[in-house]
Formats: structure tokens, C-alpha cells, sequence
């Protein structure tokens, strides 16, 4: 995420915030395999919540960097400047989106994006093979492999050359998207806001990397796929004045979508969409950011091809009279 939104970090009866639980799990920087459960990463003030669920108050880490409840522990697996890739560059810098899957013969393989943009002391090094664009910034993914017990076997490259890899997706397929959040085109470079898909099983897969065009180009944050009826769901990180909701329909031919599907898609597959929604009075809703209740619903409608030559419309259509109008009429649940 590039600018966080206070609204975001509000509070239920049930817990947490996304957003909160994770600016307080751990260093940015670290790779992080726990023995134990995602409550153990709350903070003291959410002390009710964690008597009601047994984990117990959190133990000071002597380290300084996770404290968890009596009873839990941590390894660290990667972290960077100080472990090493596969391949002999220290691990880079900026860990961010993360999946985990299950490992053969027991453990977890993890692929974790690194949000790069250029500045950062250790970047994605640029390997053969596995480079979408040499001059990039130095963004990309790692993949893990964490055995039964929590120790790291391993860390290679799967992804180089793209930039900002921000948040992601896992597929029902078991592989990540990746997302680059930006929409920059860099000096003597390719253009950069797409979508690439990392297997984190088999490394000839990820060999000659190419962006999924179809499912547009702008500054991605997050994917969420449904399989069944071909759909992708996609949200923005971008203002001036708002980011968008998009959902991807995949083409006839497509269906259903499974492992390979996304790879074999010319660059106009499918339908692309960008969300519109108002209130129940009418009005304009400029972010989503504003629902800070889950079940928050409101109408709204779904505008038919939001290409990125649409999607600007739609922006400078916002700027200028706050209320876009939609070319394609539904419900949508915010």
C-alpha cells in the first residue's frame, strides 16, 4: 500500500483491522514461519479478544522483533541483506503480498513479492530467464521452501524485472498473481501495471515471464479469482481522484479457468469492468474506503470494457462532476 487510509483501521466486536494485524506482526523485512496462530499477533489492547480465544497475553521478545503468547515460537526464514538466494545475492529488500502453499513431503513453499521501486539497497537480482524487463527498478518475487519443522531449505528468484510488486492473488489452481502497483513505463524499458502469474512448484513454468494483458494495466493492488463462474476480481491503489473495482469476465473459450488458462490469453480476452457505486440517496461513492462496517452495501453498476482509455474517462468524469455515469446497470456488494 502506498497511502494508508485511517479509515481502514477501524475495529469489530470480532477483532482487528487488516491493516492493523499486519503493521504489527513483524518487520517488514523479514520472512517470518510461525509456531502458533495468527491471534498470537495481536497487541495489549485487544487483551479481552485474546482471554476469550485462550492464547494468553504476549510475551516481550528478548530480540525485539515478534512478541507472542507463552507457548509460541518463531524462526526467521529470510530476511533481507542477511540471508542468501539460491542463486548468491542477499535476499531483497521490501517483502510485501505473500502466499503460502503446501510443500511435498511436508512444509510450506512461500512466494513472497517485493515491493521495489528502484531505490532500495538489495533489489530482485535480474537472472536469465526469469526477467520480464532488465530495466526495471528491481521488483519481483522470491519463493521459499520451509520444511516440516520450520527451517528454511531454500529461497531462489521466480519473478525479476517488474517493479512495485505490491499485493496478489492465489489461484484455486495453486499458483500467485502478482500485482505491480504502478503504471510507469521506465527509461528504455517495457511498460509496467500489469498482472504475472509465478508457479511456485515447478520453476520452468515461471521461465520467460510475460505480463496478463487481458486483465488490464494500472496500479494493481490485490486479486481475488472465481473460478467456477470465470470471473477475476481486482482493486487499485491509485487517487486523482479515486482507485477503482474491476472484475474481469473470462471469454467462452476460457471456461473453465485452470492452470494455464491465464498464460494463454491474447491481450483483449475477456470483458473488464470498473465498479460504480452510490449511495441509497444517489450519491457519488468516490472510494470504498469510506465502508468501514462489513455488510456495508451499496447500488451501483459495472461500466462494460473499462480498458485504461475508459478507466481515465471515468476518472476525469469524476473529477469534474463527481458522478461518473455507468454504461451497465447491477447490484454491487461493497
Amino acid at each position: 500500500m502506498t497511502t494508508p487510509d485511517p479509515s481502514d483501521d477501524h475495529r469489530t466486536d470480532e477483532g482487528l483491522s487488516r491493516r492493523t494485524m499486519l503493521e504489527r506482526s513483524a518487520s517488514a523485512s523479514l520472512g517470518i514461519a510461525l509456531s502458533g496462530s495468527i491471534p498470537g499477533l495481536l497487541g495489549a489492547a485487544e487483551a479481552r479478544w485474546l482471554r476469550e480465544v485462550g492464547y494468553g497475553p504476549l510475551v516481550p521478545d528478548r530480540a525485539g522483533i515478534l512478541s507472542l503468547p507463552e507457548g509460541f515460537s518463531y524462526t526467521i526464514v529470510a530476511q533481507s541483506g542477511v540471508t542468501t538466494l539460491g542463486s548468491g545475492e542477499p535476499t531483497p529488500d521490501d517483502t510485501d503480498g505473500t502466499a503460502s502453499f503446501v510443500r511435498r513431503g511436508g512444509g510450506s513453499v512461500l512466494v513472497s513479492n517485493h515491493e521495489i521501486g528502484g531505490n532500495e539497497t538489495f533489489k530482485v537480482p535480474a537472472l536469465p530467464g526469469l526477467t520480464y524487463d532488465d530495466k526495471a527498478g528491481g521488483g519481483g518475487t522470491t519463493t521459499i521452501e520451509v520444511d516440516r519443522s520450520g527451517e528454511r531449505v531454500s529461497e531462489i528468484v521466480s519473478l525479476a524485472g517488474t517493479h512495485n510488486n505490491c499485493a496478489g492473488g492465489r489461484t484455486p489452481w495453486e499458483t500467485w498473481l502478482t500485482c505491480e502497483e504502478t503504471e510507469s513505463t521506465l527509461a528504455g524499458g517495457k511498460r509496467h501495471g500489469y498482472v504475472f502469474e509465478v508457479d511456485p512448484y515447478d520453476q520452468r513454468a515461471n521461465i520467460s515471464p510475460q505480463p496478463i494483458k487481458a486483465l488490464g494495466r494500472f496500479a494493481h493492488e490485490s486479486v481475488a479469482v472465481d473460478p467456477h463462474f470465470g470471473r477475476i476480481f481486482m482493486t487499485e491503489d491509485a487517487s486523482n481522484p479515486n482507485g477503482l473495482v474491476y472484475r474481469w469476465m473470462a471469454p467462452l473459450r476460457s471456461l473453465r479457468l485452470r492452470k494455464g488458462s491465464l498464460r494463454r490469453l491474447t491481450d483483449d480476452a475477456g470483458s473488464l469492468q470498473a465498479m460504480v457505486a452510490f449511495t441509497r440517496g444517489g450519491a457519488f461513492v468516490p472510494d470504498l474506503s469510506v465502508a468501514t462496517q462489513p455488510g456495508t452495501t451499496y447500488p451501483g453498476a459495472l461500466g462494460r470494457r473499462a480498458r485504461p482509455r475508459r478507466r481515465e474517462r471515468l476518472h476525469a468524469q469524476a473529477a469534474r462532476t463527481g458522478h461518473p455515469q455507468p454504461q451497465a446497470g447491477g447490484h454491487v456488494v461493497g
